[in-house]
């Protein structure tokens, strides 16, 4: 990865719904910009995370270098992200102010976007998307199943991508291959060895599973 040519500068923007509010993001470009895909980053558990997870940052680089342009923020009370922290109640507004963001950035193609969430982050994630017909993949990476127990109010039927650590507590296999099996639409596992919920010590092996899958679904036309 030759980081020295790729830029990351902070932005702003705001969220969807009422009130508004105003939230902090860096956007990582990739050398060249010309009808580049489209990545947005959700981060874990607002309480306890943000978008400097190790994940998260490593995934914004690795993606950047490989062509894309990326943004990574702050859910609403997180950082210096306006509001209040909603546990998934609102932060959907706010992955949706970002994708407005981030398909304005010059060069993006907003033919090809997609949105990975890490935790909290897959959860927002798969909330939103389904909602979003301008977004064409999903990566979930330790989708907490507690809060899906019941399901999503609408399911995600375009093509997604579904990770979880070997030792994840929180998203294990044998809970995690039923809800995916249920499914619409193309879907995949895959199982980062010795990892757990939230990926710590484990980020490159993440990071070369879901570039690997982000750079084939980019090269795919019309998916």
């Amino acid at each position: 990865m030759t980081s020295s040519a790729l830029k990351e500068r902070p932005v702003t923007f705001y969220s969807k719904g009422k009130p508004a509010q105003l939230l902090e993001g860096i956007v990582h470009e990739p050398a060249k910009l010309e009808a580049a895909p489209v990545i947005v980053l959700c981060h874990p558990q607002p309480a306890s995370s943000d978008m400097n997870d190790g994940l998260i940052i490593n995934l914004a680089r690795d993606l950047a270098a490989s062509g894309m342009i990326v943004l990574r923020f702050n859910f609403r009370g997180v950082g210096k992200s306006q509001g209040q922290q909603t546990d998934g109640r609102l932060e959907p507004l706010d992955l949706a102010g970002a994708l407005e963001a981030a398909i304005a950035q010059p060069g993006a193609n907003p033919a090809k976007l997609c949105v990975i969430g890490h935790a909290f982050g897959a959860y927002a994630a798969l909330l939103y998307a389904p909602f979003d017909p301008r977004v064409r993949t999903v990566v979930a990476i330790s989708l907490p199943l507690f809060r899906a127990a019941n399901g999503f109010p609408r399911p995600f039927d375009r093509p997604k991508l579904f990770i979880t650590g070997e030792f994840d507590e929180i998203c294990p296999l044998y809970k995690l291959e039923p809800f995916v099996e249920q499914l619409p639409g193309p879907k995949g596992i895959k199982v980062i060895t010795g990892a757990r919920h939230l990926m710590r010590g484990f980020e490159e092996p993440a990071v070369t599973a879901i570039t690997g899958y982000v750079k084939k679904w980019a090269s795919m036309p019309g998916v």
